[in-house]
């Protein structure tokens, strides 16, 4: 049971009970953890470590007590991996971090304390076995001589007492049943008084990107792409029906300033789900053509006086928070989204995000000398934000497992608090200064497509709601893919099927890599924090040596000979790279400078190439050294992919359907066309990505993202 002495401390002793800490309650009898009342899903051994960290508050728990609690009968020589793996696994289902913590902080070569407070479970009803107690009127006396008065029989003590409690029951019934009625009166009243009010405001096939309250109140901005088509700038009064066309097609609406300036992206390119890059442009929103102000920008407000911009723009490989423009005040190796500053312009709140391409992360504000603070964390997708009109909360769409986003509250403090739900999950876009919410309805599914070889017709090889191809066996039977959808938990699923459309295989947790030479074997990264060998057959996973590598992303790769792989990863404080390093163990080796990653191998192990879309500048480096040489022929932007021949490369641009791959010979720069991808329904796509070919080219799968959604304003949530 949990004891709560008199500073407020909670104890755990030998029992169950809830031990609130923030938006989270941890259930010690069931082994549960929930945030904000929804269960997110956390492994038997972190929660071990979370138990114990509880049990000793604002303490130091020493790693070996770690060991002798949770593994007391083990006897293995890498310990130290294993609680480094379990904390891991705890901290990213709490959404928290070593460096910032919130809840486990590391005391280095210690152990680790936990430094959030804890709060005071909800009382508990008495059991069901133990007798109710009733305080009756006037205490009775089991001394005091029996009442003879009414003339009767003596009555015996338990008839008096029985005769008591049930007029106690009879009065306590009754006043309950009035307060029940009361209540239902009452709770009618505010269900109709706070019952929102919704008002759709677009109706056609397709996807909205993002939305904004006009400075009249009664237009909305927004920009969508309908029915396949390239994306464009919309305008609609919701005090009558019809939207008109701004004349902007080809631009993303970023934001819409009190002086009625739009902030758009110009040629963007997407990126990840609802963030693109490109140039952003300033235009009225009477029309006109946007003048540049600066490249490489993904999002972009204004601030309150109409007139200064925040924005995020990528450069030398890390994302940059700017306001004004050209004035740093926050940056990161990751990736920033949905930034918003305050009413007053002191602040600005953004979703910081520590993986490229993965949505995961918290929400924080920056002040304006730099200062951040993280104030909601362990969202595993957030994606849209706003400011609540009187600037004392930050309102965000997220969801802690899964695609079905919901809207949350959070103060400054933060205490978090849930707003809305829906099914199918929303996007919150804008918040009026009168209270009104202009969110998105989503549908929200990625998939695979595959065409085998012999086949006349692609098929659809998608498991469940988010599966993505990452490689293909070199004969085109097989395809690997990561299942990161709503029921296989944070840290995702690896998978092999065939392209026949028989049933998948899971191989276990994680994002998969590539598959070897051999196709007996699956590279899989856990949690961005640990390379590990899943086999396609029998056997058992292997765990490759870190050796000092903080984090890891994608692609990895196989070499030539099985025995090495290709990875991304950066080592402490230090920039991303590429490295190669042996199955077997040892130090990994850089083949890149730092900055320089997305590599891909030749199929004779003799040179990586990088993409980098960031500067439209790959090159191709030798794996035994050397200097660096550009791909004759490479187009800026294009997506690469080695063919069986290290002289050739299949290449595409980065664009929507249909998409042309040419074979590129590196050495001449000659390029010819080979194949066109285009799926026969194309509405809703955001990204058609990782496109595979076998070694002879007869075999692909490619990857579709696909968001359908429907524009509403809300009124009456609070």
């Amino acid at each position: 049971m949990l004891d709560f002495p008199k500073n407020g401390v909670p104890h755990v002793q030998n029992g169950t009970g809830t031990i609130r800490f923030g938006a989270f309650e941890a259930d010690l009898h069931s082994g549960e953890v929930r945030k904000s009342g929804i269960r997110i899903k956390i492994q038997e051994q972190p929660f071990k470590v979370l138990q114990v960290l509880l049990e000793h508050p604002g303490e130091l728990v020493t790693r070996e007590e770690l060991q002798s609690r949770i593994w007391p009968d083990e006897n293995f020589g890498d310990f130290d991996h294993a609680v480094n793996v379990a904390v891991g696994k705890l901290r990213t289902a709490l959404g928290d971090s070593a460096d910032n913590p919130r809840f486990v902080e590391t005391i280095p070569r210690r152990g680790y304390r936990f430094v959030a407070t804890l709060e005071h479970p909800p009382a508990q009803a008495p059991p069901a076995d133990t007798p109710a107690v009733i305080d009756l009127p006037g205490p009775i006396n089991p001394s005091a001589p029996p009442d003879l008065s009414s003339g009767g029989a003596v009555r015996p003590k338990w008839i008096r007492r029985t005769a008591a409690a049930i007029v106690a029951c009879a009065v306590l019934i009754g006043v309950c049943m009035l307060l029940i009625g009361f209540g239902v009166r009452l709770g009618r009243r505010a269900a109709r008084l706070h019952t929102p009010d919704f008002q759709r405001l677009t109706v056609r096939h397709g996807t909205v990107f993002s939305a904004r309250f006009a400075p009249d109140g009664h237009n909305v901005i927004y920009g969508a792409s309908w029915d396949g088509g390239p994306t464009e700038i919309f305008a609609t009064d919701v005090n009558f029906s019809g939207t008109r066309s701004l004349g902007l097609q080809g631009n993303t609406l970023l934001a819409v300033s009190s002086s009625g300036e739009m902030a758009v992206q110009q040629s963007p390119r997407p990126r990840f789900m609802l963030t693109f890059r490109g140039t952003l442009g300033q235009v009225p929103l009477t029309g006109g053509t946007p003048r540049p102000i600066a490249e490489n920008v993904e999002w972009a407000d204004w601030g309150p006086d109409g007139k200064t911009l925040a924005i995020v723009r990528h450069t030398a490989g890390k994302q940059r928070l700017e306001f004004p423009v050209g004035h740093l005040l926050y940056e990161t190796t990751g990736w920033i989204s949905h930034p918003r500053i305050s009413p007053k312009g002191d602040q600005i709140a953004f979703l910081d995000h520590p993986t490229d391409k993965d949505d995961r992360g918290v929400v924080a504000v920056v002040d304006l000398a730099g200062y951040k603070k993280i104030l909601s964390t362990g969202w595993e997708s957030e994606e849209g934000l706003a400011w609540s009109p009187s600037g004392n909360e930050v309102w965000f769409s997220a969801t802690e497992a899964g695609l079905q986003r919901r809207i949350f509250a959070v103060d400054l403090a933060g205490h978090l608090r849930p707003a809305f739900r829906a099914p199918g999950g929303v996007t919150l876009e804008d918040i009026a200064p009168d209270g009104r919410l202009l969110l998105t309805r989503d549908e929200l599914r990625a998939g695979i497509v595959a065409m085998a070889p012999g086949a006349t017709r692609e098929r659809d090889l998608s498991w469940l709601d988010w599966s993505l191809p990452t490689d293909i066996s070199a004969d085109g039977n097989m395809v690997l893919f990561d299942e990161e959808g709503e029921q296989v938990g944070p840290s995702y699923s690896v998978a092999i099927r065939d392209l026949s459309g028989s049933p998948p295989v899971p191989l276990g947790e994680g994002m998969s890599g590539g598959l070897s030479p051999d196709g007996k074997w699956a590279v899989a990264t856990v949690d961005y924090s640990q390379l590990v060998l899943l086999p396609t057959g029998a056997g058992t996973s292997k765990r490759i040596d870190r050796d000092g590598i903080q984090q890891y992303s994608h692609p990895v790769r196989w070499l030539a000979d099985g025995k090495r792989i290709l990875f991304t990863g950066n080592l402490s404080g230090r920039p991303a790279r590429c490295f190669i390093q042996n199955i077997d163990g040892g130090q990994p080796r850089p083949v890149t400078p730092e900055g320089v990653t997305g590599c891909r191998v030749s199929p004779d192990g003799k040179l990586v190439a990088n993409r980098d879309f960031d500067n439209n500048q790959s090159l191709l480096y030798p794996v035994d050294g050397g200097q660096p040489q550009p791909i004759p022929g490479l187009l800026p932007g294009e997506n690469f992919a080695w063919t069986s021949d290290p002289k050739f490369m299949y290449v595409n641009q980065r664009s929507q359907a249909p998409i042309k791959i040419y074979r590129l010979n590196i050495e001449t720069g000659q390029r010819q066309f080979f194949k066109e991808v285009n799926p026969i329904d194309t509405t809703g796509i955001c990204d058609l990505s990782n496109i595979l070919l076998s070694a002879d080219g007869r075999a692909y799968v490619y990857g579709y993202t696909r968001l359908l959604s429907d524009l509403y304003m809300v009124k009456g949530l609070q």
